[in-house]
């Protein structure tokens, strides 16, 4: 049964995301109860009323003199749902995986999963589609919302393209993340400790660390010797990369270098008469969070065998 098991997906890959079971019992539960549609209501509501602050806000300006530009509206409108979509994948995508493997635990259900011919992988992709399915519903539904901000003005189709894909690669890694965490303790309550602690760690107390360390160490480096062109450019090339795994970082980043600089990919910075080229932060970003998602994907599997041979 084992070679079975191991064999099934390797002869039919497509079958492991089309008629996973896993899947369609997980999304059949969620979206027949009245749960998922209230969420999704409120969601678009929420959206809609702040988008409606932010242009009542620019209209009242604007009649005054010299109000603001329609352009500078469209991004703050742009801004704000994105920022509403990076909070829904960096702390609600991991809430769906947190509790979906330790939930068929304390339920007594997980034993009687693995005791099928339901491979660890299929296992283990089902549980993470079943979740982001729901989270991919809200973030498309956001999209129309976005298409306000093409009207107002100051919102080209590669930001909206780009800021989309990172949002969907990071509620991809935070979900993994949400469901290794589940994998490899034994509580709902400790899974969703863990990756929420996980999630702001990273998020919020990553940058806060490293503003912390560049205020006390940055002073210290600068007025004991001179830094050459080369150390500079180290810097700013650090600074990218760890803009690079912060998903709101890379954002705004990205965002600066785009209205600075004008460009989406690379340019030439000038370190004291030296030509250097810089990299726009989401380049490396996607890549990163992409590793980490493959890489916490193979973790849970071994995992979730390991608890089957016990």
């Amino acid at each position: 049964m084992t070679e079975l098991t191991e064999t099934l997906p390797r002869k039919r890959p497509f079958r492991m995301l089309r008629d996973n079971p896993v899947t369609l019992k997980e999304l059949r539960s969620r979206m027949r109860g009245r749960r998922a549609f209230v969420v999704l209501t409120v969601y678009l509501v929420v959206m809609s009323l702040l988008i409606a602050l932010i242009y009542l806000a620019y209209a009242s300006a604007a009649n005054q003199a010299y109000g603001p530009d329609p352009r500078q509206a469209g991004k703050v409108v742009f801004g704000a749902v994105i920022g509403v979509q990076v909070f829904l994948v960096t702390f609600i995508a991991p809430a769906f995986t947190a509790g979906a493997i330790t939930g068929e635990k304390e339920r007594q259900t997980f034993d009687l999963l693995r005791t099928t011919l339901l491979p660890a992988n299929w296992f283990v992709i089902g549980k993470l589609l079943s979740s982001l399915s729901y989270v991919f519903l809200l973030i498309i539904a956001a999209i129309p919302l976005q298409s306000i901000a093409f009207l107002l003005g100051g919102l080209s189709v590669e930001e909206l393209v780009i800021s989309q894909i990172l949002i969907v690669i990071g509620a991809i890694t935070f979900a993994m993340y949400g469901l290794f965490c589940s994998a490899h303790l034994r509580s709902t309550l400790a899974a969703s400790v863990t990756t929420f602690g996980g999630a702001i760690f990273w998020t919020l107390g990553m940058p806060i660390l490293v503003f912390m360390f560049t205020g006390f160490i940055g002073p210290i480096f600068f007025s004991t010797s001179a830094i050459s062109w080369a150390g500079e450019a180290a810097l700013a090339l650090g600074a990218l990369l760890l803009g690079s795994t912060n998903l709101p970082a890379s954002l705004i980043v990205s965002e600066v270098f785009l209205l600075e600089e004008n460009t989406l990919f690379f340019y030439k910075e000038n370190f004291s008469g030296h030509q250097v080229w810089l990299f726009s932060p989401w380049m490396l970003t996607i890549p990163l969070y992409l590793l980490a998602a493959w890489i916490l994907y193979r973790l849970t599997i071994r995992k979730v065998r390991k608890i089957a041979e016990k």
